[in-house]
């Protein structure tokens, strides 16, 4: 045990651990989150630095979801014209208009309410995963099956994925949670009697 404690690297704690792995997440989608934050997506914009393809074949790339700048991290999470239409239409049902679509403010937010554990901040943290998962999923559609969904579709599989999560929670009837069970529409079967 002594040997592993002595090879194993441990940086320094970083203050968004609890908005990537938080009890309440989809783990695909909190891995991938993690890979966005780290910035080890395989965007053009790191092609570049990796010196892959022709410098011609480099000057024609662009984002497959906008059709203009080189995507990038900062560019699909979310400027991006069609990354941000989608974030707009899902962060409307989180409150998280304060919000803008750029990566710094996301990273801001998620850096001030990582260690939340209100229901409000953990639907927030699941749009934010589910948000990047599939942007990103939309993103590699367009370049590898040469198939595009619309804003509307993939605002609606972010937002019917985490009404799934959701409804797996074991909500009490309280007041404080009816404005989220009632903009998520999770039946009122799945609500528990609050004990106390």
């Amino acid at each position: 045990m002594e040997v592993w404690h002595n090879i194993r690297n441990r940086d320094n704690p970083v203050s968004w651990v609890n908005m990537v792995w938080f009890g309440q997440c989809i783990p695909r989608h909190s891995f991938h989150l993690w890979l966005v934050i780290k910035n080890k997506l395989r965007t053009q914009d790191r092609l570049r630095v990796w010196e892959a393809g022709s410098e011609t074949n480099l000057r024609l790339m662009c984002c497959p979801l906008c059709q203009h700048d080189r995507d990038s991290r900062d560019h699909l999470f979310f400027s991006c014209d069609f990354a941000s239409q989608v974030w707009r239409e899902v962060r409307a049902m989180v409150d998280m208009d304060t919000v803008s679509g750029s990566w710094v403010s996301i990273l801001e937010w998620m850096e001030r309410y990582s260690n939340s554990n209100t229901l409000d901040r953990v639907v927030c943290k699941l749009v934010i995963a589910a948000a990047s998962y599939y942007i990103w999923q939309e993103r590699n559609n367009r370049l590898f099956n040469r198939s595009q969904g619309s804003v509307s579709q993939i605002a609606e599989k972010i937002k019917h994925t985490v009404q799934l999560r959701l409804m797996d929670f074991k909500l009490q009837k309280r007041m404080d949670y009816k404005r989220v069970v009632t903009r998520w529409q999770i039946p009122e079967r799945v609500l528990i009697e609050d004990p106390g």
